[in-house]
């Protein structure tokens, strides 16, 4: 059995349900495939084609862009060698070498497109309407007007080091943008092609509302989201706080559209000094105390149960990221110099240095967010670029955004540093909803991974 594990989506041609083909997210576990992307409680059947074979392996259909591949097995591993035993096993054996070849071959036919973005779906932005100026999401194709201003024309809050969240909504058509600057929080409830509507904004720890006390925000560091949760590290209150945010989420009037503390841990408490970055699973919250160059993770009530420390490294590689992966229960830690540290339940590190070779001068890493729509794709954003990455062929990138004169607008003038936060949506289409802040706008994707093959 493979240990490796997997989730994608399924067009028809792959499995069968009940015996029709079936057509949604499937994933694999132990060899097995199964519908939804976590669960192992409804088996799929098989059809009789590779495509299904290597799906269900521990193999991946990773290749980059002009990468050369090799294959398992040699020559020499074909020929008999002299004192060699030879029998119906040992010819056995070379024909499974010989598959396993076939297989390599027939993955290397298929090539990651670079072809990047796949669809830009709309540009958050501000636009002058018959009665008033207004934050709207405006269809790609209407990018090349004269009227792109800076999203700080609509809101002076809103500003090039400000950090997001973007989270789909439970029960209603509506997703969640929160936007938080050093001191406050802005929420938004955004529709496609439709106008951000402004839920509520604070600049005190509960939510604003006055009975709830006077603590504010000092330094707002990090933002991270899981289910109905949101958590926003202070860096200058040396605190992280938990939020139930379902209210919002489900524009229930009755919960308030507000978030609601929940929970909130210190330094005494989290024994850390400068809590600078965050990130959580259902059972997992993990922090990054930049003063003791250590990852600490608590469980949901901030109670401390392990940690990773690493001043050698994080003293000469910067944390900037944590990224929660769920399908093997990771955190990746991501260095402003382009190295993941894979850390597992246990605290027991990977340490990965990503290829530089695409990098030029003055570019650093920003922040990876994993696809929510194929298992193995991952992205990486700098301040200059948006990488698409393969996670089992993570050295190298698939390829760069192209980001076109039209889509950043007439009115802005690039300077260098150009792209600062990046979310993605958990959904259950065939596509990464992504919103990405940069060029002083919003860009709406609908991504996919696309193969430029030589089989047909």
């Amino acid at each position: 059995m493979s240990n490796i594990k997997k989730f994608g989506y399924a067009t028809g041609e792959l499995f069968a349900l009940t015996g029709t083909n079936y057509i949604g997210y499937y994933n694999v576990k132990d060899n097995v495939a199964y519908t939804g992307k976590y669960t192992q409680q409804v088996p799929l059947g098989n059809y009789n084609n590779i495509q299904n074979t290597l799906t269900r392996s521990d193999l991946f259909f990773n290749r980059l862009p002009t990468q050369d591949f090799t294959l398992t097995y040699t020559l020499s591993d074909f020929i008999f060698q002299p004192n060699e035993f030879i029998n119906g096993n040992s010819f056995d054996n070379k024909i499974k070498k010989a598959y396993t070849n076939f297989l390599d071959t027939y993955r290397a036919c298929f090539m990651a497109s670079s072809n990047l973005p796949y669809n830009l779906t709309a540009v958050g932005r501000v636009s002058a309407t018959y009665n008033s100026t207004e934050f709207v999401l405006v269809g790609s194709q209407q990018n090349n007007t004269s009227s792109v201003s800076a999203l700080s024309v609509f809101n002076p809050l809103i500003s090039k080091n400000s950090k997001i969240a973007y989270i789909k909504g439970q029960t209603t058509p509506y997703n969640t943008l929160v936007i938080a600057n050093s001191a406050s929080l802005m929420v938004y409830r955004l529709q496609n092609y439709s106008t951000f509507t402004l839920t509520f904004s604070s600049s005190y720890v509960q939510t604003g509302q006055s009975e709830y006390g006077t603590l504010n925000f000092g330094n707002i560091s990090s933002l991270a989201s899981y289910g109905n949760n949101l958590y926003i590290c202070d860096t200058a209150n040396s605190s992280v706080y938990a939020y139930d945010i379902t209210g919002v989420l489900e524009n229930d009037r009755a919960l308030g559209s507000k978030f609601n503390l929940s929970n909130s841990v210190n330094s005494t408490q989290g024994e850390f000094k400068s809590p600078t970055l965050v990130a959580a699973s259902s059972n997992t919250i993990f922090v990054y105390d930049s003063s003791s160059y250590t990852v600490y993770y608590y469980d949901t009530n901030f109670n401390l149960y392990n940690y990773y420390k690493n001043a050698a490294l994080f003293t000469q590689s910067k944390p900037v990221c944590l990224t929660y992966y769920q399908l093997y229960n990771q955190l990746f830690v991501l260095t402003e110099d382009y190295k993941l540290i894979v850390l597992n339940a246990q605290a027991e590190p990977i340490i990965i240095q990503m290829s530089t070779k695409e990098i030029i001068n003055g570019e650093y890493a920003r922040k990876i967010i994993f696809s929510n729509s194929n298992s193995d794709i991952m992205y990486l954003l700098t301040n200059k670029n948006l990488f698409k990455k393969f996670v089992s062929n993570v050295i190298n990138s698939i390829g760069d955004y192209t980001f076109s004169y039209g889509v950043t607008g007439r009115a802005y003038t690039p300077t260098g540093n150009d792209l600062y936060d990046i979310g993605i949506l958990e959904t259950n289409q065939n596509t990464d909803d992504i919103m990405l802040f940069g060029y002083e706008q919003f860009l709406n994707y609908n991504e996919i991974t696309e193969f430029n093959s030589i089989i047909k």
